[in-house]
């Protein structure tokens, strides 16, 4: 013990001198690393892992320290120790190594202790195998080395504090925009002239390595006197008056941009290093000799000390420098490696058959499930799903060679989708050492497993990453589908960023909804509690806070999903849509409501919001009786869409009115009287005013509708499409954009004719889709087909045909035939009928008659299928009777064939049968086939018709009201695809949704809400909805636990809980009180006498323990 504490008070900590030690020895400790080497030739790292074991044996908490591969970790070791065996014999360069490696390990807590424990380990293993090669020398040079080396590692760590938050700090304040007024006024110009100063020098430097003219040199410097103040411009100017034009439009923004993730993350060693081999990959692409490090370098520093004229000073300059070296001390030597992986690594895996594949997969599992046998729990699929994961690890093993900024977002983004999946980090670690030791087994190129190892282990990093960052108490709530657990998560939250905490978890450049995977991983326990709590007002002092602006910001097609996925949902977002006043006003006779609904109503862009859409999609008529939907339609339907629909159905009762004359009334007067001209003269004029107006306005009618549906089918593939969001869509997309165009109609033509299988999802979700347009859709086909009507009665007209007439215009002339009049009668006669079955719509007006047109509707379902059997039935028996009664008697009726039998049974069903079935009986076959036809038809189908019906009633009575509100609201919808933009922001702009509006009398409440006044009976509360506080008003403050909610909000599960737990603790009390009494009495006994005063005494205690 002694021993070792004097080693641990040896290791220098407090500097880092250069190592001076013998030549000699070191050349005999040299020998002894090499033979040692030598010894384990062929399984060098199993030999370095030994020595970890070793470690790990003496002091088993230092494992927490190395989070990789153990085989990857004694690779690094291995190699590593070699170096520093390397610069033994020159301390100036063995100084500068360990520096560099003491960067590589600053956050790793190494204490002397540990470094006495690593180096026993190690130096007992090089004993173990040498035996008595391994003289005292080398023992002693290498037990020199190792304290030296670890004692660097715990001096970096203790001096490169400073110098991360200078780093952090400047890199901070060097992308804060400021302004060159208040730069001058502030009296840092003088500032800025030394650091041009400082610019001008490293110019002169600069252009005379590269044997730059005067005149160059003189440009450069006038280009530096106009330097801006943002420091990405400033480093590309920097970087194009040095005569780096070409690299600074290159390689050097990926270095900067890197750079930046370095600096951000300066306390994260393992995040440094990450950001590290990601940039190796990302310079891969370019020549070696275009890196030139120094030329950016010399811009950075430049544009740090423009940008940061007054902060500057020397102890920025030597932090700097000192990242800089150590960042360049660990790309460098590894710049190459990405050349030379990435080809070995695509020649092994696609010479692998698929049997050999098979094997390495199958091997893979084996070997984790050895390693840690905890990972059994987590990998529940079948074995082709995890033959496909393993799959999927070696081609994103491979793929990061080749896009390494795409495979960093789908790597984060699985990673965001494992927070979810809730697997333990701690499995990654043997998941990949198992992947490693079997891919050694089935490659013999040491390449190949080294390109493997580096890519999988800086896979394994980015992905814990993303999991440790996204894995919030909001997420673990989710996972463990707690209430409680979320109560407790979202209580911690600033109250300030409380609706962000369950709305958006950002990794890099992915994210994750927390209320989003709740829904899709069917927590909808949570999911609810999450609404609940974002939709609860709050407020302190100084403000209001609500989450509806962020729920619909970061969610804005939230309605459309819940409807898809959730419809029970919906019923608690609407309901957190509302706030009515707990006092009532005006004698008690009403109270304040207001309706949050500017998100239902206006999207991001200003334009009519898909979420109403959304709520007719459902097709529920529940959820049209509810409050805010019923809000919706009326205001909807008040301010914008009666007016309009008014006058578009107006046309409707003028075409019908121009249509009766045309058709039915003026032909009857002028058969009357054939000769008052001006009678046909007005059948000319309704008939054109007919076909005119009635052809053209339905036809543009349609010709908008199609228009509309196209553009907006367009816009939503230029969406898709344009990946990025800048609105740029080149040629390519441009055709690509068209081809979807074209499927698309296709589909919907196909659609229409129902043409081709439809699979089931699509089937589902274009029927969600119609059950809103349901009543608009009709319109759409009675008004095309009137059309169509219109335009064959057109080509039947007599008025045409008998132009050349002398007595034109008149409708019966000789050219005019009986066949042709019979036509134009029929197609007149079915217009007729569509005529007025346009003018249905105009029932939205009233709801009771809207919602019995909508159980006429309903019924008409039943209809179809009982004139569908009784068809069938017609069919047999009129048939049967057709070919068996050729000499029938007709007193009964007329069944000599199959039609006459048809229209005779018919009449018999329907009651309209003149005839006697007593005048059949001499046909007993006719008489009994008649029979049984009546008990089928009459006896069953009839009744049966009548029984589906009245359930039919009772099922859509109960909805009757939201039948109808469904009906309007589709109407709504529909009409509001052909809103004029400017009546709807005039519209818009009258509702002052952005003006905030009071709650009760004198306090100003939030914006973007309705408020109405309504009977103080109709919804009765007494509880105020908006939960107050007290205290601090800081946003980054928690909001204080509300201990009346925390009682009343216990679900059932843990109201059972904290009864149980209630009773063991009443359990425990009565067994502590029962050996109380049992321990008092023996002691009462064995007294034997004792005094009344200690029996009360007993009592007392006892009634006090009882209590």
């Amino acid at each position: 013990m002694d021993q070792n504490d004097s080693e641990e008070n040896s290791i220098n900590v407090d500097s880092l001198d250069e190592l001076k030690l013998n030549p000699l020895d070191v050349k005999q400790a040299k020998k002894a690393w090499q033979n040692w080497l030598d010894y384990h030739h062929s399984v060098r790292e199993d030999a370095g892992e030994a020595i970890f074991e070793s470690m790990f044996e003496l002091s088993p908490s230092l494992q927490g320290l190395f989070d990789i591969p153990l085989s990857a970790q004694a690779a690094k070791f291995l190699a590593a120790f070699s170096n520093v065996m390397a610069c033994a014999e020159l301390p100036q360069e063995l100084l500068f190594y360990v520096e560099r490696l003491a960067f590589q390990h600053m956050n790793i807590d190494v204490s002397p202790a540990s470094v006495v424990i690593f180096k026993d380990a190690f130096v007992g293993v090089l004993q173990q195998d040498l035996g008595a090669d391994f003289d005292v020398k080398a023992k002693d040079v290498i037990s020199q080395l190792v304290m030296y080396l670890g004692g660097g590692i715990i001096y970096s760590r203790k001096s490169c504090d400073l110098r991360k938050e200078l780093l952090h700090e400047s890199w901070r304040l060097a992308h804060v925009e400021k302004d060159q007024e208040e730069h001058e006024e502030s009296g840092e110009m003088e500032d800025a002239k030394v650091s041009q100063k400082q610019t001008d020098d490293d110019i002169e430097k600069q252009s005379n390595s590269s044997g730059a003219s005067n005149d160059q040199l003189f440009g450069m410097k006038k280009m530096s006197t106009s330097l801006p103040t943002s420091f990405n411009e400033m480093f590309s100017i920097n970087a194009a008056v040095m005569g780096f034009q070409q690299a600074s439009n290159t390689w050097m923004p990926i270095f900067l941009e890197t750079l930046k993730n370095i600096v951000v993350n300066i306390t994260s060693l393992k995040r440094m290093q990450e950001e590290v081999n990601i940039l190796l990959l990302r310079l891969t692409p370019f020549a070696r000799d275009d890196l030139v490090f120094t030329q950016f370098k010399a811009a950075l520093l430049a544009a740090l000390r423009s940008t940061l004229p007054k902060v500057w000073s020397s102890s920025h300059e030597d932090a700097w420098t000192w990242l800089w070296d150590n960042l360049i001390g660990i790309l460098e030597p590894d710049l190459e490696k990405p050349r030379l992986y990435e080809p070995a690594l695509d020649a092994t895996l696609k010479g692998f058959t698929p049997r050999r594949l098979w094997k390495l997969r199958k091997d893979i599992y084996a070997r984790f499930f050895q390693l840690a046998p905890v990972g059994q729990n987590f990998f529940k699929q079948s074995n082709t799903r995890l033959h496909f994961i393993a799959d999927r690890v070696l081609e994103i093993a491979q793929e990061f060679f080749k896009d390494p900024v795409a495979m960093v977002s789908t790597i984060s983004a699985l990673g965001l989708r494992h927070v979810g999946f809730g697997i333990p980090t701690d499995l990654f670690t043997p998941f990949c050492t198992a992947c490693i030791q079997v891919m050694k087994r089935h490659t013999d190129s040491k390449t190949t497993h080294e390109a493997f190892t580096w890519s999988l282990i800086l896979t394994a990093n980015v992905l814990t990453r993303t999991i440790s960052e996204g894995s919030t108490v909001v997420m673990k709530a989710i996972n463990a589908n707690s209430e409680k657990s979320l109560y407790k998560a979202v209580a911690l939250a600033p109250r300030g960023e409380r609706s962000s905490w369950v709305l958006h978890i950002q990794v890099g450049d992915q994210f994750i909804s927390p209320l989003m995977w709740a829904i899709d991983s069917g927590s909808m326990q949570v999911a609810e509690c999450m609404l609940k709590d974002l939709l609860t007002i709050r407020a302190d002092r100084a403000q209001y806070y609500y989450g509806v602006d962020e729920l619909f910001y970061r969610h804005p097609d939230i309605v459309t999903r819940l409807g898809d996925k959730a419809p029970d949902l919906l019923w608690p977002l609407l309901d957190g849509l509302i706030w009515r006043s707990h006092r009532t006003e005006g004698n008690g006779q009403w109270r304040r409501v207001n309706y949050f609904v500017k998100y239902m109503l206006i999207d991001q862009k200003g334009k009519f919001s898909e979420a109403t859409r959304a709520i007719s999609s459902t097709g529920d008529p529940r959820l049209m009786s509810h409050p805010v939907v019923e809000m919706l339609i009326e205001l909807l339907w008040a301010g914008i869409v009666k007016k309009q629909f008014m006058y578009s159905r107006l046309w409707n009762i003028v075409s019908l009115v121009v249509f009766l004359l045309s058709q039915e009334i003026l032909p009857g007067y002028i058969e009357a009287d054939p000769g008052d001209r001006n009678l046909r003269y007005m059948l000319l004029g309704s008939r054109i005013f007919s076909y005119t107006f009635g052809i053209g306005r339905l036809g543009m009618l349609q010709t908008h509708r199609a228009y509309i549906w196209s553009r907006n089918t367009f816009r939503k593939i230029l969406a898709d499409i344009d990946t990025d969001g800048n609105g740029e869509i080149d040629y390519e997309e441009m055709k690509e954009a068209v081809s979807r165009f074209k499927d698309t109609v296709k589909k919907e033509v196909k659609k229409a004719l129902r043409i081709g299988d439809e699979d089931e999802i699509s089937a589902f979700a274009d029927q969600k889709a119609a059950a809103g347009n349901k009543q608009s859709k009709l319109y759409n086909r009675i008004s095309a087909a009137v059309m169509v009507l219109l335009v064959l009665m057109l080509s039947q007209e007599p008025i045409i045909t008998c132009q050349d007439d002398y007595e034109w215009p008149i409708t019966v002339c000789q050219e005019y035939t009986t066949e042709q009049k019979f036509r134009y009668s029929v197609l007149g006669m079915i217009a007729m009928a569509v005529h007025y079955l346009m003018l249905i719509d105009l029932a939205v007006f009233s709801t009771e008659i809207s919602a019995f047109l909508l159980v006429v509707g309903s019924v008409m379902g039943e209809m179809t299928q009982f004139l569908t059997a009784l068809s069938f039935l017609l069919l047999v028996f009129g048939s049967c009777i057709g070919i068996s009664c050729r000499n029938c008697p007709t007193g009964g009726g007329d069944f000599s064939n199959m039609a006459n039998a048809i229209i005779s049974l018919f009449a018999i069903t329907v009651g309209l049968y003149q005839g006697d079935l007593r005048d059949i009986q001499s046909d007993p076959t006719l008489l009994t086939l008649v029979y049984i036809f009546v008990i089928f038809s009459v006896v069953l189908l009839l009744n049966l018709l009548i029984a589906q019906l009245n359930r039919t009633f009772e099922y859509i009575y109960q909805d009757t009201i939201g039948f109808a509100q469904l009906n309007r609201l589709s109407l709504i919808v529909d009409a509001m695809q052909s809103c004029p933009t400017k009546k709807w922001k005039s519209w818009v702009a009258s509702k002052n949704f952005d003006e905030r509006t009071e709650f009760d009398e004198g306090d100003l409440g939030l914006a973007g809400c309705v408020q109405v006044i309504e009977p103080a009976a109709k919804n009765r509360t007494s509880v105020e909805q908006i939960q107050r506080f007290g205290g601090t008003t800081a946003r980054s403050m928690p909001w204080p636990e509300d201990r009346k909610k925390k009682r009343t909000d216990l679900n059932e599960d843990d109201r059972y809980a904290f009864l149980e737990e209630v009773l063991q603790k009443t359990v425990v009390r009565m067994d502590r009180l029962a050996r109380y009494r049992t321990a008092r009495g023996s002691t009462n006994s064995g007294s034997k006498g004792g005094s009344g005063s200690s029996v009360s005494s007993d009592d007392s205690l006892a009634s006090d323990g009882s209590t």
